[in-house]
């Protein structure tokens, strides 16, 4: 999902409500080490997480959106760090080279790719053999009978009241996205679910009660081909 202006900047003015699972994601890239590593942000949005990245110790870090909006807003944080670069590229045509990164994190973007495999295999082609990719993404379940669901978009009200934004995700299962790591030469390290009370299906899909999203962290590893 690409971003409109008035939402980019309604969301980087509000981003501090919904915070709850970053220090999930800054644990887990700490578990892995940052220190002196080619680091790529998947979906950097306004360049928040890459910055708390570089500081980190990483070496250089990339960070990509398909947002010209969110990159100028991620540009106006850099100054005269050169060691930070943002991209306006979308995440399943990265233009980086194979091979060429240590770790790729990305912060609930997965959802929004409808082909699960082609993000993956991009997400591979660019990392190192052993790299990491750290994510948080949403999985859905739908009842048997709605299949049909799976691949359409669903409303997510993030916050609450009139504060609230409200954004587009694909309905992704399980299944679909397993069988795209694996594809990818990935294999899953470490998962959790994590609490996200303030990302809900909003009340207006019709099939929300057929329906239950799953928010999701996962450390893959690129499996190394010389073993």
């Amino acid at each position: 999902m690409k971003y409109s202006p008035e939402l980019a900047n309604d969301y980087s003015q509000k981003r501090e409500r919904f915070i709850e699972t970053d220090k999930v994601l800054i644990s887990a890239l700490d578990s892995v080490g940052v220190q002196d590593k080619e680091v790529v942000d998947l979906g950097c949005g306004d360049g928040r997480h890459a910055l708390l990245i570089k500081e980190m110790g990483a070496a250089h870090v990339i960070g990509v959106d398909i947002s010209e909006k969110m990159i100028e807003l991620a540009n106006e944080k850099v100054t005269e760090n050169h060691d930070i670069i943002f991209l306006i590229a979308d995440g399943k045509n990265l233009p980086l080279e194979n091979d060429s990164t240590d770790i790729v994190v990305s912060n609930f973007v997965i959802h929004y790719f409808p082909d699960a495999k082609e993000i993956f295999g991009e997400i591979s082609r660019i990392l190192k053999d052993d790299g990491y990719f750290i994510g948080i993404f949403n999985i859905t379940d739908v009842e048997e009978g709605f299949e049909n669901l799976y691949n359409q978009q669903m409303p997510i009200r993030l916050g609450q009241g009139e504060g609230s934004i409200l954004v587009q995700n694909i309905i992704k299962s399980r299944k679909e996205i397993e069988e795209a790591i694996a594809e990818a030469g990935l294999s899953i390290k470490q998962e959790n679910e994590l609490n996200h009370p303030n990302a809900t299906i909003d009340d207006s899909f019709f099939y929300k009660s057929h329906i239950k999203k799953h928010t999701i962290m996962m450390v893959l590893q690129k499996i190394n081909r010389t073993e």
